[in-house]
């Protein structure tokens, strides 16, 4: 009996990580530079995460940046002056679009853009009895917002790795497996650190729609590929593959399934098919696993969903996504003699396997540990607290709930020492950076800390600089913009009151200010105005070019926000 292998001996390229084209930046002198931050509508903090696109007139994206936990973002653009669009999208929270401004050469514009919270609504998705394969460009209300949220995933996944966000330590294998029981034969693992832009590179997305996915290589064997963000996000890739909604699985009930298939296939060509997985509670894409149509010689007449593969994908405490394990499968078939009928057979022999997995993510310029496969809990409890208010770690975007019972828990911290704060929604923010209990996280370990809620008249006096707090008074948070959004700097404040005294039984009203002057964000603090429940008026600018407010505050609420717009 002779036999002859396909794909003993195959290279497995596996194709993981979305590859956004860099741009090409011009020096600093002559470049636009368009900068600015990204906060919750609500309580006016940074949102951390969040990716901010730039588009140009024709509607296409030409840069993304994935915000830190400060919110901010700066795009250097080497372009031709024009109209250019911001657009601001967070897992969880309202997409927004700052409409299109001009630049000019060596101009430089600032932003701020309010995010609301917007519920994930997944728990009632179901596939239409039509079962209608929807090309992206016409997708049916219900899977155009399942896309969506698998969009908003993949487009995280990408931009923080196209610039290089993190750096890998990586573990790799080579399996060999039976069929059916995909029982391991032989293993071989190695570790590396990947430093490059992208630890695992991509195929171009114009050669496997072209060539396919599985193309024979000079060895005599098959390069097989696997699909990354980019290749799903690509217009090429939805030009040449339809999407629908899978019908629930009970045994999945909390996913929601997308599947997505080629619409024409070719001879002599491979292609693939396959789901994409989402919680229905939180939308966020979990996993994506795929599968070969139209494989190559032998295995032209195989089909088994043992071969094919699976990407798994993870939010980062920092607001990164990253591919945080994978794997891709193949047969390896046999050709023998058919002793009954004569001629010869193939048969699956074995199946091999490519994959691997990040044991470790490491921020690029900071050297901070974003994630670590082992990581480690701090279990906490507030003496003081109250349910409802957070716990969050200074500077990192992280932030969890105060339990009933006064308890808090993070699970999955890397290895480092922490500062953790006390935050009450109310305060707007303000108390993010007051930190008052630290926590060392060591891999495998739990780490247990008290804390006790601070004075509130403590932190709204860090929060102003001044050793002691005037009682009755609190703080304005605001900023100012013009109609566009875009951010103005060194705008003048100014916060009114009348102020009512006790004069020899008399009350007597006295006009009282207090004012700031805003900061490159647009932003300015005023501190000491009054809680006694009267009107204080916020205004900004002076003549034709001022706007006005009024803002009420409280005991209870000593802090107030306020965001004005000048008509410029």
């Amino acid at each position: 009996m002779s036999s002859a292998r396909l794909g003993g001996r195959s290279r497995l390229l596996i194709a993981l990580i979305l590859g956004v084209a860099s741009a090409t930046f011009a020096k600093r002198g002559a470049a636009q530079v368009i900068d600015g931050v990204v906060v919750d509508s609500d309580s006016r903090i940074p949102v951390a995460g969040a990716l901010v696109s730039l588009v140009d007139g024709s509607g296409r994206d030409i840069q993304r940046f994935m915000v830190d936990a400060d919110g901010s973002f700066r795009f250097l653009v080497a372009a031709v002056p024009g109209s250019y669009s911001l657009r601001a999208e967070r897992l969880g929270m309202t997409t927004r679009t700052v409409d299109s401004f001009d630049l000019e050469p060596a101009d430089t514009v600032t932003v701020r853009i309010a995010l609301s919270h917007r519920p994930i609504a997944l728990a009632g998705v179901q596939a239409s009895g039509e079962r209608r394969c929807e090309l992206e460009a016409a997708l049916g209300e219900t899977t155009h917002q399942v896309w969506d949220r698998a969009r908003t995933t993949l487009r995280a996944v990408g931009t923080s790795d196209s610039v290089g966000r993190y750096v890998y330590d990586l573990e790799r294998h080579v399996r060999e497996l039976e069929p059916r029981s995909l029982e391991i034969r032989s293993e071989t693992r190695t570790h590396a650190r990947s430093t490059d832009e992208r630890p695992i590179r991509s195929h171009p997305v114009e050669m496997l729609v072209g060539d396919g996915w599985a193309v024979g290589d000079e060895a005599g064997g098959y390069r097989f590929f696997a699909p990354d963000a980019h290749t799903l996000l690509s217009d090429l890739f939805l030009a040449t593959h339809c999407l629908r909604l899978r019908p629930r699985d009970e045994s999945r009930p909390g996913l929601v399934g997308l599947e997505f298939r080629p619409i024409n296939l070719r001879s002599n060509r491979t292609d693939i098919e396959g789901v994409l997985w989402l919680s229905r509670e939180t939308g966020e894409l979990l996993w994506l696993e795929f599968d070969y149509r139209g494989l190559p010689g032998l295995a032209a007449d195989h089909r088994s969903d043992q071969v094919g593969g699976r990407v798994e994908f993870l939010g980062l405490p920092d607001g990164g996504w990253i591919v945080s394990e994978w794997f891709i499968r193949m047969p390896m078939m046999v050709e023998e003699r058919h002793d009954l009928l004569g001629g010869r057979r193939a048969r699956l022999a074995g199946i091999a396997e490519e994959g691997g997995r990040v044991v470790r993510a490491v921020r690029r310029g900071t050297g901070q540990v974003t994630y670590a496969e082992l990581g480690g809990t701090v279990l906490g409890e507030v003496s003081g607290g109250v349910a409802g208010d957070g716990i969050a770690v200074v500077g990192a975007g992280i932030q969890t709930a105060v339990d009933e019972s006064g308890g808090f828990v993070f699970d999955g911290l890397p290895e480092g020492s922490y500062r953790l704060a006390y935050i009450r929604p109310y305060l707007m923010g303000v108390d993010r950076e007051y930190a008052v209990a630290d926590a060392g996280v060591l891999p495998g370990d739990t780490t247990t800390v008290r804390i006790t809620a601070p004075p509130v008249h403590d932190v709204l006096a860090a929060a102003c600089q001044v050793e002691e707090w005037s009682p009755g008074t609190g703080i304005l948070v605001g900023d100012v913009s013009d109609g566009q959004g875009r951010a103005l700097e060194d705008i003048n404040v100014v916060a009114q009151w009348v102020a009512v005294r006790n004069l020899s039984g008399r009350m007597i009203g006295q006009a009282q200010t207090a004012e700031a002057v805003t900061n490159r964000l647009g932003e300015f603090r005023i501190c000491g105005v009054p809680v006694d429940r009267h009107t204080i008026t916020v205004t900004a600018g002076t003549g034709v070019e001022r706007a006005r407010t009024e803002v009420v505050l409280s005991p209870d609420e000593p802090v107030g926000g306020v965001s004005l717009r000048l008509a410029r």
